[in-house]
């Protein structure tokens, strides 16, 4: 004599009709590994689903941005549906000397601002070029820097006062007349 046994399932309506859950929005972090094509190209896509899950929220233009300040608006060039890193993005390399092999790590900050960090094939992180100094052909050096730039270099606590001059020309002599901060 055969015997058989009914198995019976519950199904609940709560697990049967669980949503699909939603793409997770808080995808801001992605790595690149720069390859040959992306020198040859010199163009760098962002990865597909950081795209599907922030790329309507990235304007025409991103800002690069370095642990030591160094900023850099890049253009991006959308191709169906992938965005790549183009116009700029070729200075940005060769001022942070980046070639094939280098590791990326972008950290979206929103605004269509992300902050780099370069390692070269050491594994170990780049020492990073500060931003462009202009010098003048005068005897002093001047540097134009911004107040931004200048404060971006300093920690807070050390900060007392800055005090921006202005030059003027009085009879001959240099006058330096100046306005307090803080």
């Amino acid at each position: 004599m055969v015997t058989t046994r009914k198995t019976k399932a519950r199904v609940t309506t709560a697990s049967h009709r669980r949503p699909l859950p939603e793409p997770d929005s808080s995808v801001k972090k992605f790595f690149k590994v720069v390859l040959p094509s992306t020198m040859k190209r010199n163009m760098l896509m962002i990865p597909p689903r950081f795209v599907k899950l922030q790329g309507s929220t990235l304007s025409e233009f991103v800002t690069l941005e370095t642990p030591v300040g160094f900023r850099r608006p890049i253009k991006l060039k959308r191709i169906g549906e992938e965005i790549w890193l183009q116009g700029g993005w070729s200075e940005f390399a060769e001022a942070h000397s980046i070639s094939e092999g280098h590791f990326l790590f972008f950290d979206y900050k929103g605004n269509s601002t992300f902050s780099v960090m370069i390692f070269n094939v050491s594994a170990c992180e780049i020492d990073y070029p500060l931003d462009e100094v202009h010098i003048s052909d005068s005897d002093d050096e001047v540097m134009d820097v911004t107040e931004e730039e200048y404060l971006g270099t300093q920690d807070v606590d050390e900060i007392n006062s800055i005090k921006v001059l202005e030059e003027e020309e009085e009879e001959g002599k240099r006058v330096f007349r100046g306005q307090q901060f803080f």
